[in-house]
């Protein structure tokens, strides 16, 4: 089972490399018949170079029959064109009449003449203007052509400095895969795929296990007795202590009258004494103290 989960989770990759090689092979393949046709295709060693070879003078050979084949249709229209023009401009007079005295003016330029002429008929070519070209629609088309020809030098130059970019870039990839390829750091181990197996099986084991993790603090969270949070025992914990603190106080100020009677009248007859005392022990400190000062 666990080797069937692992090979659904190569083989989509693998697949799609598969068809896309096979899908280039069976390009290659039809060009090749074409070419040595009516003859069979030789046999050749079959590899990704030899692939990657014949993809690229496979698509250079067929976009340049697509050019010819596109030059070859616009010669056709350009002749189909200038047969019917030629046949209908012999069918009407006035166009019969126009080509006469068009052929003697040629007839009567100089050598100069049929130069400029010929430059001019060349430049109505070249900027598109074979209809009707006057001075004023050539002047305009040069300024046209020459705005063009700068933005188009200005394009040039934007994508020979990308080509450039490009070029080190390519030096950089070719040297990182280069050293991707020799370093033994990056080389797959013998047993990746056995490891990859164990870490889907660990993975599975353990999404089980944090599913009943789950489950059991759930099921403690709702069994557990309502009794006071952690901040409420705190608070009572300092609520006791101030109390005892002042449990002590009032301790210390009944043990100074531990010595009092316990009645009223009594303890007054007792505060008297220690009163009389006091003052009686009042007065024997100043005698002491003013004797002190005279012998001094």
């Amino acid at each position: 089972m666990d080797s069937f989960h692992d090979s659904s989770h190569a083989s989509p990759t693998k697949a799609r490399q598969a068809a896309i090689q096979a899908k280039d092979w069976a390009y290659v393949n039809s060009w090749l018949s074409r070419q040595y046709a009516p003859k069979p295709v030789p046999h050749f060693e079959r590899n990704e170079d030899t692939l990657r070879v014949l993809l690229t003078l496979a698509a250079a050979n067929d976009a340049a029959d697509e050019e010819t084949s596109l030059q070859h249709r616009a010669r056709e229209e350009a002749v189909q064109t200038f047969k019917v023009r030629e046949k209908a401009e012999a069918t009407d007079a006035y166009e019969r009449q126009k080509n006469e005295i068009l052929d003697e003016v040629e007839m009567c330029l100089d050598e100069r003449g049929r130069t400029n002429l010929d430059d001019l008929a060349d430049a109505g070519v070249t900027l598109g203007n074979t209809l009707n070209p006057t001075p004023e629609d050539l002047s305009l088309s040069i300024v046209e052509l020459t705005a063009e020809e700068f933005d188009a030098q200005d394009q040039i130059a934007k994508v020979d400095n990308l080509h450039r970019y490009l070029q080190k870039e390519l030096v950089r990839l070719q040297d990182d895969l280069e050293e991707l390829r020799s370093d033994k750091a990056y080389e797959m181990l013998a047993d990746t795929q056995s490891s990859t197996s164990e870490w889907v099986r660990g993975t599975k084991v353990l999404s089980t296990k944090v599913g009943e993790y789950q489950d059991r603090i759930a099921s403690l969270e709702r069994n557990q007795p309502h009794g006071p949070t952690i901040s409420e025992l705190m608070v009572q914990e300092d609520n006791v202590i101030r109390l005892r603190e002042t449990v002590k106080s009032l301790e210390g100020r009944v043990k100074a009258f531990h010595d009092l009677p316990k009645d009223i009248s009594g303890a007054r007859v007792r505060y008297k004494e220690l009163e009389r005392e006091l003052l009686q022990l009042t007065r024997q400190r100043d005698t002491m103290f003013g004797k002190f000062v005279e012998h001094r």
